[in-house]
């Protein structure tokens, strides 16, 4: 079954920064605990804006994510934060690539892991070969380097040129050398012709909780 994906880019005022990580820490831990179909949550900041987060969630099913939006701890984070956000931008997404090589974990603070999101539109005539390549690349990174520890891709749903990654390396020495492999640099070839925007942020992990060994290929 396709696990259903939610992507959303938050910002609070430099006051309310505390008050969005412990009610965030309460929710993604609680759900991580206590519900079955929460596979994976993640809060990150953004490096260069302390007050600027993307929440990346997957669930088993809608029925999961529901069951998610009527708990405790979810009326708890709206009820502390949802008054105070400045930003609250929600991206309407579907998973194509999901898989880690993370165990059932919780990781605080930003000394955990390297993380990476981008934002990469294709033109239209080159949606096939983007995503034949970029899965290509994914699957090979996963499988063959150590520092790679999760991959997730997902698309706009209604516009398919648009996509989402959000990645998670074990450390940044992790990450140059996953740029310098030869499947990245032949993916980089093969879809230079094919893009319109690409943007790529550096985030620090705020909370990261995950089920682990989550692994879906939309076909």
């Amino acid at each position: 079954m396709k696990p259903i994906v939610h992507l959303f880019h938050l910002s609070v005022a430099p006051a309310d920064v505390h008050d969005f990580h412990e009610a965030g820490v309460y929710n993604l831990m609680t759900s991580q605990r206590q519900e079955t179909g929460t596979l994976a949550m993640y809060a990150s900041r953004f490096k260069d804006f302390s007050t600027e987060f993307i929440v990346f969630e997957v669930y088993a099913d809608e029925v999961s994510y529901q069951t998610h939006r009527a708990s405790p701890q979810f009326q708890y984070y709206v009820d502390k934060v949802g008054g105070k956000l400045l930003r609250k931008d929600s991206f309407e997404v579907e998973a194509v690539f999901l898989e880690e090589k993370l165990s059932t974990g919780e990781w605080l603070g930003k000394e955990e892991f390297c993380l990476k999101f981008a934002k990469v539109e294709t033109t239209k005539e080159g949606i096939v070969g983007f995503t034949k390549s970029v899965l290509e690349n994914m699957k090979t990174s996963l499988a063959v380097e150590d520092g790679v520890l999760a991959m997730y891709a997902m698309r706009e749903v209604k516009k398919p040129t648009c996509w989402y990654f959000y990645e998670i390396y074990a450390s940044e020495e992790a990450y140059q050398r996953h740029r310098q492999t030869p499947h990245f640099q032949t993916y980089l070839i093969e879809t230079e012709e094919l893009l319109v925007e690409k943007q790529l942020h550096d985030l620090l992990n705020d909370i990261a909780v995950t089920k682990g060994k989550n692994k879906f290929l939309e076909r």
